[in-house]
């Protein structure tokens, strides 16, 4: 499943459209069945659904995207026009890709990310992100919601138990001269104070490290742990989206309303 902003929504389906819910099923007999569900939110909590389009077809693995020759892709009716590429991040997540094969960018609300919710998958490991970090801006924004409880509890940051999403807005500062990592600034639903308006800014330092738990080239952002929450390790998949990795350094994989996925502002 997957959250995606309104531009994607066909002019059709109306005004009132914030999101499309991307359901995927595919099989190992090289079939596969998707369902688009659109609609919008009354506030933070109630959405109300507009409607439905199907659509069924064919895919197939294939290989290479923008930045990883050798990335993992599953292709919806390959042979078609407007055939539709997904990279297989995970065979637990498969990511959008744009025309020009890079990972398409949502915004602090939506991303482009599918969550696999079945127990069996039919994907191949490969490469999950970037083996290189080149970056020469000195400060960038990554934004974006999570599901809450499982990454809480990776980060030892005790919640309610009807906690259901979080939202984050992280900046990553750089050396201008020398581009190398210098310090942190996250902002986000943890670190909401009680009295209503105000908030705990968590800060410190990061650094750039290899690996993964499947893919040792694999470039890993780390940021340092803040009081009692421990460090949060984010995959560069992209110089524009970062995903949220376990301690283990698995990949954390989402539900159908929210995704790990963290998208760099425009």
């Amino acid at each position: 499943m997957c959250r995606i902003c309104k531009t994607e929504a066909s002019d059709s389906r109306g005004e009132n459209c914030d999101r499309i819910k991307w359901e995927l099923k595919i099989v190992d007999s090289g079939k596969y069945h998707l369902q688009h569900e659109w609609g919008y939110h009354v506030d933070n909590r109630t959405y109300l659904k507009r409607g439905t389009i199907n659509f069924s077809g064919t895919w197939k693995i294939a290989k290479g995207r923008a930045g990883d020759p050798t990335g993992i892709l599953v292709q919806l009716d390959p042979d078609q026009s407007n055939s539709i590429s997904f990279a297989s991040i995970d065979p637990d997540i498969l990511h959008l890709l744009d025309p020009n094969k890079n990972l398409a960018v949502g915004d602090s609300g939506a991303s482009y990310t599918l969550s696999r919710q079945a127990r069996a998958s039919v994907l191949p490991s490969g490469t999950q992100g970037l083996s290189i970090d080149v970056d020469v801006i000195a400060n960038v924004n990554f934004s974006g919601r999570s599901p809450c409880q499982e990454i809480a509890k990776e980060m030892n940051h005790p919640v309610d138990a009807n906690c259901f999403k979080l939202k984050w807005s992280i900046d990553l500062y750089r050396n201008p001269q020398t581009c190398e990592p210098t310090t942190y600034r996250l902002r986000g639903t943890l670190y909401r104070n009680e009295t209503p308006g105000t908030e705990t800014i968590r800060e410190g330092k990061w650094k750039v490290t290899k690996g993964t738990k499947t893919d040792p080239n694999a470039i890993v952002y780390e940021l340092d742990a803040f009081g009692s929450d421990g460090p949060i390790y984010l995959l560069k998949a992209d110089h524009k989206v970062l995903f949220f990795l376990a301690n283990d350094r698995s990949l954390l994989v989402g539900d159908d309303n929210f995704s790990y996925t963290l998208n760099r502002d425009k």
